[in-house]
């Protein structure tokens, strides 16, 4: 049940800001282990936000430097994500993906296999009878599989999460924006839209494309908002692939690629372009665009099948002009009692880490925190 603030003042022991995939499993987590929680949602329902935006991909962890962030989370969090939709019932599928290169792109695929073997991640080069024999529509000179990847459905995880939550103790307050966070010795105080007040021993900012603007800016130094939107164009037709396919990584992002849903329908996307309003439109004279991309890995896709469908925004960073390609975790009480960590470009693998995200922030904050585990 979701619940409304009541009251003016609120008091918990640990305040989550944000309902996304990542707010709602750092919520559980720590209600698990024992505190009172209170998690905020700006919107009318939870995870409404980014994470229903994106592709559902359950990634493997190929493409990340090793030791960042990104790297370990997604690696753990994949494992952790599989057994907890068997343990329960969320739907799922490993899927596998192949990643493909067309002519004079070999050195590139190769370094993303070399990448994923520092990563100790399963990776698979695949002979050109076999890319024909398994999918004989697919063009290219090369391929990869990953077999560990694969797509979940976000919504039903997301409520899955609450449930536990819930069942924990949590309460969930949607519509409840916060808009400042203020430490005040030992607690810290966070103010809402509608001057409700929420007094918290430990709060952490998971508010996604809003996360930034609640650092004070003496501590968010140089970090800026770099929001970069993807569309995605659905598919009318038949697909003849068994799995995801992906081409190269851009600059941007992982390329317009193939994704499934686990009812069988097909999308294509995203494609990266920085946006400075956050604005959710598919642009039909993008079509051209995503032909020639789509086009390039599946010559016989019949375009005129493909309609706009939706698009999201990637909260990312920009450091000195710089994209910041890893998460961010800042502590933003330096020299106070009262913890305040701020999640920050939490884009992809953001859904697919989310539990391990849950037990590092845990990890990193819980000797902070006002409350002792029971």
């Amino acid at each position: 049940m979701e619940n409304e603030l009541l009251n003016n003042t609120v008091n918990t022991e640990v305040l989550v800001i944000g309902g996304g995939a990542v707010g709602v499993a750092v919520a559980r987590h720590f209600a698990r282990e024992g505190a009172q929680v209170v998690l905020l949602e700006r919107e009318s329902t939870i995870g409404s936000g980014t994470s229903s935006r994106s592709s559902g991909v359950i990634h493997a962890g190929l493409y990340y430097p090793e030791g960042s962030h990104k790297e370990r989370l997604c690696i753990e969090g994949k494992a952790l994500l599989y057994r907890y939709c068997i343990d329960n019932g969320v739907p799922f599928e490993q899927t596998g993906k192949w990643i493909v290169a067309s002519t004079g792109q070999e050195s590139r695929l190769e370094a993303i296999h070399d990448q994923a073997v520092k990563n100790s991640v399963s990776v698979r080069r695949l002979s050109k009878h076999e890319i024909h024999r398994s999918e004989p529509e697919l063009r290219c000179t090369a391929a990869l599989e990953s077999p560990s990847t694969g797509i979940i459905d976000a919504h039903y995880l997301i409520h899955s999460l609450v449930r536990d939550f819930e069942l924990a103790g949590g309460l969930v307050h949607c519509r409840a924006e916060a808009v400042s966070v203020e430490i005040l010795g030992d607690k810290s105080q966070t103010v809402l839209r509608d001057g409700t007040h929420v007094i918290a021993g430990l709060v952490i900012n998971a508010a996604g494309l809003d996360a930034l603007a609640l650092v004070p800016e003496s501590i968010a130094h140089s970090y800026k908002n770099y929001y970069l939107k993807g569309s995605y164009f659905s598919y009318g037709g038949k697909i003849p692939f068994k799995r995801l396919i992906y081409p190269l990584p851009s600059d941007d992002g992982l390329g317009i690629h193939l994704t499934l849903d686990l009812s069988g329908a097909a999308r294509f996307g995203p494609d990266a372009r920085p946006v400075v309003e956050r604005e959710f439109s598919v642009n039909r004279d993008d079509l051209p665009m995503f032909v020639s991309a789509v086009s390039e890995y599946w010559p016989q896709c019949d375009t005129k099948k493909l309609k706009p469908d939706y698009a999201g925004i990637r909260p990312k960073l920009h450091d000195g002009g710089t994209v910041v390609e890893d998460f961010v975790f800042m502590d933003q009480s330096i020299g106070a009692q009262s913890p305040v960590i701020s999640l920050l470009g939490i884009d992809s693998p953001g859904l697919t880490s989310s539990l391990a995200i849950a037990r590092h922030v845990f990890d990193l904050f819980h000797q902070k925190a006002s409350f002792t585990k029971t």
